[in-house]
């Protein structure tokens, strides 16, 4: 791979035709969405702008002008997005960090000048604000947030946005002049254009590698600077049992007082802390039902932990996860809560990126009997105010967690990192008092250390990155404990890891992916990190032929072909799977975009469907096809479609089923200030019989199980203003488990236990089971200064009484018994003050 690089290693990467020049202005700037001021008539106007869809090279078809405007202390930005039809451009408005599509015009800033990472920033006609950090050159990380500014209006000649950012917010050297990277997007919603200051079609691996030059800031400095944003909340919860136990009803009032705080300490290298977060204004997770034997990813949603966690990733990781994640950050305060952090990021030298990320969760258990419960202070959280009845029996031991990166750019394109992480309990012994019946509580942790790298060719074609790691098990008792595969673990087990994935990445008409995973049976990173999978090593390879512009009818199409073959890494080197998939994917002629992918699978294992016993449980072989469509997002109405079907083969007692799946979406905006999103997702899948359990003379026992679940998802976000919204979702997700026909065998002696040795068997336990749940969130947030917000939230969380066995199974699909299982309504304020 590296040989067929070689000749394109040291290309030419596509450059601007001229520069963005700067002026200083000693006269304030109003953001107000009008370039009115004498300053902007001064500033040089950028208008050299080119199309990069769906005609790459193409003069745009509407005109766009860029002035830029800075002082010692803002960085200010003037466009003025010209269009021949204003009455027909689209301004929907959207919370904060959520443009609806629309036309919208993003700024981009390369303030370190590593054609690597950057910054962007964007606004619509409508005036809503959306940012991002720009790393490994192509990727964004949306979940960052700084304090900005931007207005927009619409005008008789087109709309024109005026931006304002503060320097404090940008990383960058300390020199007399700077020269920095700088790209200016603009996407014009009645014809699908994406224009841009430099020429960057969909099919280049490269973003801010092609940044044009940014002139003229001259006398630029750092200025410390430390904001302090101090909150208080307010929280009333009223929880009740389930009906048949009674259906008790309590109130509990609780508060907290806590503060954020952010110090510049250098132009490059920001300090971030909190002190008793609380996180209640953060929309709650999907609602779903785990049947798999690994552990499912959620995305990080909470501010603290998203500021500069793209650094924590490893490289190349997509969707901010990869199987080996040595940071997880939703780890941190996922038994108890947390107290603190702080987390030290940002550039120390040329081109070297540091990280570090320190945090301590701690409960506090109810102190006393039933009778004796009301509220006291506990120094374990200081700064919460709650009634004892509403902390737990029992809670783990404090913990530490650590988090250190760094990351060092030693040549364009070629990056070096090292990471340690560490969850470390601050004391050997759990407290409160369990009861009789309970599992004792243990305190356990575990170190993780990696290597990373990650070269790609100054165009971006071609690339290739990868992994070392290594874990250490730490506390816990002498004997261990076991991994769901069998593997046992004691303190002082080490277990390694590594992954490498490279190929022709961009360009066209061929593209090609190599990827190779390797997890030995004792890698344990789940400490600290997210690793839903051991022992097992992994080969695959993606093969592309298509277009990133017009091919015929189509605006952008690729046509794939993908194998992969895996193997267990204990002594057995058992294989585990092998497949072979055939993709697909366009953007057809009215722009919506459609997916799809067929394969099959065969000589499939599973290390981990029988829990802790070192087996390997042999699974059908099974083909597979899915579709999905996405209808043109910037209609008033558009729609989401996905469609799945599988079928599993004959083999013993499997006498091969179909299962399926389908969704459908539906968003309607029907006016700029509303937008109402409809999902609809019913799911039957199934993978052959599943574990069970045991009989009583030790055989293993097992059951077709073909689940359906039917999950009904409803928003609803209204806007006042593009600082006041009000955002509704509601949730139900309502599931049915039957189980049967049972089937038995004896453990074999060549740890393979295989579907033909399966046998009927009756009179044996019925694991059915029948669930539903309901979420409701609705959340009013009011930006009333820069950086300073109040919210209002109101949330239910509410289940059913679990029903399970025969009678389960005969049970409809719908929920049954909704309002007789507990649930709790919380309403929260919270006012924070960035200061």
């Amino acid at each position: 791979m590296l040989a067929l690089a070689a000749p394109v290693w040291a290309a030419e990467v596509p450059r601007a035709a001229s520069a963005f020049r700067a002026v200083r202005t000693e006269v304030s700037v109003s953001v107000d969405g009008t370039l009115d001021e004498p300053a902007w008539a001064a500033a040089p106007v950028y208008s050299d702008f080119v199309q990069s869809f769906p005609t790459p090279g193409a003069a745009p078809g509407e005109r766009t002008e860029v002035r830029i405007l800075y002082d010692e202390r803002n960085l200010y930005v003037g466009i003025t997005a010209y269009d021949t039809q204003p009455e027909l451009i689209l301004q929907s408005l959207g919370r904060r960090d959520a443009i609806p599509p629309s036309d919208t015009v993003t700024v981009m800033v390369d303030s370190l000048r590593d054609r690597a990472t950057g910054y962007l920033f964007s606004i619509n006609a409508g005036g809503t604000l959306e940012d991002a950090r720009l790393t490994e050159d192509t990727t964004e990380a949306k979940d960052w947030d700084a304090i900005w500014e931007g207005e927009a209006t619409v005008t008789k000649d087109g709309w024109v946005a005026e931006l304002r950012v503060p320097l404090t917010v940008l990383r960058f050297p300390d020199a007399p002049v700077q020269t920095w990277g700088f790209h200016v997007r603009r996407q014009i919603s009645r014809t699908h254009e994406q224009v841009d200051s430099t020429v960057i079609p969909r099919e280049a691996n490269a973003l801010v590698s092609r940044f044009a030059d940014f002139q003229g800031l001259e006398g630029v400095r750092h200025q410390r600077r430390l904001s302090l944003t101090p909150y208080v909340a307010s929280r009333f919860t009223a929880s009740r049992e389930a009906v048949p136990l009674g259906g008790a009803a309590s109130l509990e009032p609780s508060a907290d007082v806590g503060v954020d705080f952010q110090a510049s300490l250098a132009s490059d290298l920001s300090l971030t802390g909190t002190i008793n977060p609380d996180f209640g204004q953060v929309e709650a997770d999907t609602l779903l039902v785990n049947l798999g034997t690994s552990e499912v990813f959620f995305p990080e949603k909470r501010p603290f932990f998203l500021e500069g966690l793209e650094l924590f990733q490893p490289v190349g990781a997509q969707a901010g996860r990869s199987a080996q994640t040595l940071f997880y950050s939703r780890r941190v305060g996922l038994e108890q809560p947390l107290l603190g952090a702080v987390k030290l990021v940002g550039t120390v030298s040329d081109g070297v990126q540091v990280g570090l990320l320190d945090a301590v969760s701690m409960g506090a258990a109810a102190l006393g009997s039933e009778a004796e419960r009301g509220y006291r202070f506990q120094w374990e959280r200081p700064l919460h105010f709650g009634s004892q009845s509403s902390l737990p029996r029992v809670v783990p031991p404090p913990m530490n967690s650590f988090a250190g990166v760094l990351r060092a750019e030693v040549a364009e394109g070629q990056q070096l990192g090292l990471m340690v992480t560490a969850a470390s309990p601050l004391s050997s012994r759990c407290q409160g008092q369990p009861l009789p019946d309970e599992l004792p509580c243990v305190a356990r942790g575990g170190q993780a250390s990696a290597a990373d790298f990650r070269l790609r060719t100054s165009d971006g074609v071609y690339a290739v990155s990868g992994q070392l790691d290594a874990s250490r098990v730490s506390g816990g008792g002498p004997e261990g404990y076991l991994l769901r595969d069998g593997t046992r673990l004691r303190p002082g087990d080490m277990g390694f890891g590594a992954y490498l994935r490279g190929g022709k990445l961009g360009g066209e008409p061929w593209r090609m992916t190599l990827t190779y995973e390797y997890e030995s049976p004792t890698l344990e990173l789940n400490a600290t990190g997210f690793q839903p999978l051991q022992n097992q090593q992994k080969v695959s390879a993606h093969v592309q032929y298509g277009r990133g512009s017009r091919w015929g009818p189509f605006h952008e199409l690729w046509l794939g072909v993908r194998g992969q073959g895996s193997w267990s890494t204990d002594a057995r080197g058992l294989p585990l799977s092998r497949g072979v998939d055939l993709t697909m994917e366009g953007v057809l002629p009215g722009f919506s975009t459609m997916t799809c992918e067929v394969g099959v699978e065969v000589d499939r294992r599973d290390l981990r469907e029988i829990p802790a016993r070192g087996l390997a449980y042999e699974l059908p072989d099974f083909g597979f096809a899915t579709c999905g469509l996405e209808t043109d997002p910037l209609r008033p109405l558009s729609f989401t479609l996905d469609g799945y079907v599988d079928r599993t083969s004959r083999n013993g007692a499997s006498p091969g089923r179909v299962g399926k799946s389908a969704s459908v979406g539906m968003s309607w905006r029907p006016m700029p200030r509303l937008q109402t999103d409809v999902d609809v997702e019913y799911e039957a899948t199934q993978d052959g019989p599943r574990w069970t359990g045991e009989t009583e003379d030790g055989r293993l026992l097992f059951a077709e199980l073909v689940p359906r679940f039917l999950t009904l998802t409803l928003k609803q976000l209204v806007v006042v203003t593009p600082r006041l919204t009000l955002q509704g979702r509601v949730q139900l997700l309502t599931g049915l488990g039957p189980y049967g026909p049972f089937y038995a065998t004896r453990i074999p002696e060549d740890g393979t236990v295989r579907l033909r040795n399966l046998q009927p068997v009756t009179d044996v336990e019925d694991p059915s089971f029948h669930t539903a749940a309901l979420n409701v969130n609705v959340v009013a947030r009011w930006e009333y200064r820069v950086g300073s917000t109040l919210y209002f939230i109101y949330s239910r969380a509410q289940e059913e009484p679990l029903l399970e066995g025969a009678e389960a199974a005969r049970s409809p699909l719908m929920p049954r018994g909704l309002g007789l299982g507990p649930r709790s309504d919380t309403v929260l304020l919270k006012a924070s003050y960035t200061w």
